[in-house]
């Protein structure tokens, strides 16, 4: 039986990757560890990111720069993918990563610039 934390997050992670793309990350997770699958999609996606408080899409972009302040730039990438779902503008995203390059350095900015080009150029 599903229960309401498993649903929200199964929602919540569908509708900013997909519904194919999050069955097939979950499933490979699940793989991995069951347990962990479980956590991940109960307690980040169906409790945290549905929280009263914050827009889907701030938490977006909070997700997107705490990944580039801490250099997690493969999961920055599905993030980028989740954040254009979400209707998060390209210019808006080129403009985070501006702004972030005088807080998170040059070095993290340009590797997010590489993301975001991947991103953008698997969209077309």
């Amino acid at each position: 039986m599903t229960n309401e934390l498993e649903k929200n997050g199964h929602e919540l992670f569908a509708k900013l990757i997909g519904e194919k793309d999050a069955l097939a990350i979950h499933e490979t997770l699940k793989k991995y560890d069951p347990d962990f699958a479980k956590f991940l999609n109960e307690q980040l996606f169906g409790s945290i990111w549905t929280r009263p408080g914050l827009e889907i899409t701030i938490r977006s972009f909070i997700t997107m720069a705490s990944l580039i302040a801490l250099g997690r730039f493969n999961q920055l990438r599905l993030h980028m993918k989740a954040a254009l779902n979400l209707g998060i503008s390209e210019a808006q995203l080129k403009e985070m990563i501006f702004h972030l390059s005088q807080y998170c350095g040059v070095p993290a900015a340009v590797e997010a610039t590489n993301a975001f080009r991947e991103v953008t150029q698997e969209k077309r």
